[in-house]
């Protein structure tokens, strides 16, 4: 039997499901679609048990602070990373970032 109350939820499907909202509120549909796509595949992969409870923390901290900072804004403009931040990723979210990044910059041209 589902629960409808988040506070019963666990913490990535609570986080998980304000982010889908504030996509909603706060995007414009072609940013949404990128940054719900984005959201739900990084959700899957760290909801994942063998996932270490420290990168786990990490990852709801750094997520909690998009929703922050998305919050904040009257109007939703996009961040660089910085040259710390990036020297945090691994190779796989190095290559997805770029392909990030190309998909952002498909949508602009159009």
């Amino acid at each position: 039997q589902r629960c409808h109350n988040d506070k019963n939820q666990n913490p990535h499907l609570s986080l998980f499901r304000t982010i889908m909202r504030l996509h909603r509120v706060k995007l414009d549909p072609q940013m949404r679609s990128l940054g719900d796509t984005y959201a739900r595949k990084e959700f899957r992969l760290h909801a994942k048990p063998q996932v270490q409870e420290a990168h786990r923390q990490m990852f709801l901290r750094e997520w909690r602070a998009y929703v922050d900072m998305v919050s904040s804004q009257a109007t939703v403009t996009g961040q660089e990373l910085s040259d710390e931040q990036k020297s945090k990723l691994n190779d796989q979210q190095k290559v997805q970032l770029d392909s990030l990044e190309k998909s952002a910059k498909a949508l602009g041209g159009q």
